[in-house]
């Protein structure tokens, strides 16, 4: 009870971050900005730019471009990933592009498809794709 006095925890108080959900069934064609967390159980066509935590579920799949703080795929997701912190890839996840992560885990049964790049400099970067996966050459 918010007003008993008995706890003086004021995290418990705080205002929650709002979770977004796109709902199994559901298609959205266009490109989505989102400042909290977001959930897709349904298809998402166009890039989105989240700025907590991204949530692929199982019968999820976004077709585009994706930038987050947090990644966690268990659905398919077919494009560039670009993560601030960790990206997890389940083992039912099915990712189809190049992926840009301070950290990332990978489950057994997982599928990944692309090019990954790790490291602290993550902001304002987007992993290059090379062309027919050949080396890149170095000069």
């Amino acid at each position: 009870m918010l007003g008993s006095g008995k706890s003086k925890n004021k995290s418990s108080l705080a205002p929650q971050a709002l979770l977004n959900l796109i709902g199994s069934g559901t298609i959205i064609t266009g490109n989505i900005q989102c400042s909290g967390d977001i959930r897709v159980d349904g298809t998402v066509k166009g890039h989105m730019e989240v700025g907590q935590k991204l949530v692929v579920g199982e019968t999820g799949s976004v077709l585009g471009d994706v930038s987050a703080a947090n990644v966690s795929v268990s659905g398919t997701v077919k494009g560039n990933i670009v993560t601030e912190e960790t990206t997890v890839l389940h083992g039912t996840s099915k990712v189809h592009g190049d992926i840009h992560t301070r950290q990332i885990i990978i489950e057994q049964g997982g599928v990944f498809n692309g090019y990954c790049k790790m490291g602290a400099e993550i902001k304002s970067s987007t992993p290059k794709r090379r062309e027919n996966n050949a080396p890149e050459s170095e000069s």
